[in-house]
């Protein structure tokens, strides 16, 4: 008797959690954005977000990817890109998951420092198996 997962079962655990993410928590993740502040330049591509600064122009870019949710910093007159949030736990709400898009940018915009993302999503690994 084997103690251990098979790959496809960890993928299609993965899968699973990823498609209910889609389904039900990113409609509602892309309301509150929009009322946070973000806009949707192509509303036909409504997963791709802008952000920017009233005083600088600086620009904060969110994309909801298949396995993850990035945010990076434009500073708009160098054109550096800096990455200041990559959540890849799509096993939280939407209330937890804008908790932490909103933690990165105010760090970030605060302090100029990159928030501490990955602790934050609770990454433990539980042994299921």
């Amino acid at each position: 008797m084997r103690s251990f997962p098979l790959f496809a079962e960890l993928e299609a655990e993965r899968d699973k959690v990823n498609e209910a993410f889609h389904k039900n928590v990113e409609p509602q993740l892309i309301e509150r954005l929009i009322e946070f502040g973000f806009m949707q330049p192509n509303p036909e591509v409504p997963n791709k977000m802008v952000l920017a600064e009233k005083a600088t122009d600086n620009l904060y870019h969110l994309s909801i990817n298949r396995y993850s949710i990035t945010v990076q910093f434009q500073h708009v007159r160098s054109g550096e890109v800096k990455l200041i949030c990559d959540i890849s736990n799509f096993g939280m709400n939407t209330h937890k998951v804008m908790d932490l898009i909103i933690k990165c940018i105010d760090c970030w915009l605060q302090y100029g420092v990159v928030y501490d993302y990955v602790s934050a999503q609770h990454l433990e690994v539980e042994n299921k198996w």
